[in-house]
């Protein structure tokens, strides 16, 4: 195969003496190279490119089928359509189909060539990128199913997205538990990437949630994404999400609040629930001297839930945590705990594990077991009535959870 960084494709004999005298200040290697449009079907077999310049005169009404067949081709090509029309709807009809860019009889020398230097530096940039991402797809690092995040580097990533953030909205979306019967990974997927933009960051769980990182946004729009993934779903099946505007630079302190929003959600008929709205909320009814029933009932369960993470759920964190920092010397063992939240975290250079204990409210807590590394056993979630954690009962789960742990790590 030849290696041409710039191809000319046009049935008038003019376009090349014409072009190459507009575009004076490229490298030597920079040659163009013309070939007539029926020669496109061999394009790729005979030469390698990264800059195809297409010329359109008097072939309007047929050029999109060859911008979509050289796009088909090589994805990779940064696609500059040689126009006389600059019709807005003609133009954006041929974004549409796949060009990068155009030229219109009116550009100047100056415009023509930054444009096509532009084309040469994009078009490596894309290679680039794309030796990138198959290197990450290879590591675990982006699923190859769906283009997101996966776990394996999901803390370090966002952590890392953090930092560099002025303002945003972090979500948790994953289907209605009614739903199961309906649901599709694939389909909720497709909606995804059909929503997000890229700059945002989409990470994929084993449990069929996705944490959704949304930076330069308000929770406005926050929840104008969630309803346009629904929108892109169909109504295939009902979504929940639990919404929180990030306003910490610790992404653990942000998603304890967003999975807190969620479990509301899920135990309420609102699609989404926003962390600062109901906490809020709660505050503002905690000034009410008249309460109805259900709100007493769900401050009873709530005092008895701080008394099981006072009396039961750090207790046996706080001991267990002593044991095994004994056992696991390279691994770092942290906890925390909230008013909806209480987390053992384990952390080394090839595993992270993360035991997460969520109040959902009404006597009924949900463990969420995650596991992010190689090999790593598979994500679980434990419904328990509220009463049913006792000291034995969640020494037990921790155990279990440490080991799942130290089977992904050489000790």
């Amino acid at each position: 195969m030849k290696n041409k960084s710039i191809i000319l494709i046009s049935d008038n004999k003019k376009a090349e003496t014409e072009l190459a005298e507009k575009l004076l200040l490229l490298r030597n290697s920079d040659d163009i190279e013309t070939l007539g449009f029926d020669a496109i079907q061999d394009l790729f077999k005979k030469y390698y490119t990264d800059v195809i310049l297409l010329d359109s005169y008097g072939r309007e009404t047929s050029i999109e089928t060859q911008i979509r067949y050289i796009k088909e081709q090589d994805r990779h090509v940064f696609l500059i359509l040689l126009s006389k029309s600059s019709e807005p709807d003609f133009i954006a009809g041929m974004y549409d189909c796949g060009i990068d860019d155009y030229i219109l009889p009116s550009s100047t020398p100056a415009d023509i060539l930054i444009k096509v230097v532009n084309a040469i530096k994009r078009a490596e940039e894309r290679r680039i990128a794309y030796k990138n991402e198959l290197l990450l797809k290879e590591l675990d690092v982006i699923s190859s199913e769906s283009g997101f995040y996966t776990e394996r580097c999901a803390n370090e990533l966002i952590n890392q997205e953090f930092e560099a953030l002025a303002d945003g909205v972090f979500m948790i979306v994953t289907y209605d538990e009614l739903d199961r019967a309906r649901f599709s990974l694939d389909a909720l997927r497709s909606a995804l990437s059909l929503s997000v933009r890229k700059s945002d960051t989409v990470v994929e769980l084993k449990t069929s949630k996705f944490y959704i990182l949304l930076p330069n946004t308000d929770i406005n729009g926050g929840i104008a994404v969630f309803r346009k993934i629904k929108e892109n779903l169909q109504e295939a099946f009902r979504l929940k999400a639990g919404i929180e505007k990030i306003t910490s630079k610790d992404f653990r302190i942000i998603e304890q609040k967003a999975s807190a929003a969620l479990s509301e959600a899920m135990l309420s008929a609102n699609d989404y629930c926003i962390y600062t709205e109901k906490e809020q909320a709660l505050q503002e009814k905690d000034w009410n001297i008249e309460i109805e029933p259900e709100k007493k009932d769900f401050k009873l369960f709530r005092q008895k839930f701080l008394k099981k993470t006072e009396n039961v759920i750090t207790p046996v964190f706080y001991r267990l945590q002593k044991v095994f920092e004994d056992e696991l010397p390279d691994t770092k063992i942290e906890q925390s705990t909230d008013e909806f939240q209480c987390i053992f975290h384990l952390k080394s250079l090839k595993q992270t594990s993360r035991l997460t204990i969520v109040y959902a409210g009404l006597g009924k807590i949900v463990l969420y077991i995650t596991h992010s590394g190689l090999d790593s056993p598979e994500n679980r979630e434990i419904v328990l009535p509220l009463k049913d954690l006792t000291e034995k009962s969640l020494s037990d789960i921790v155990c279990t959870f440490v080991e799942e742990y130290k089977s992904c790590i050489d000790i």
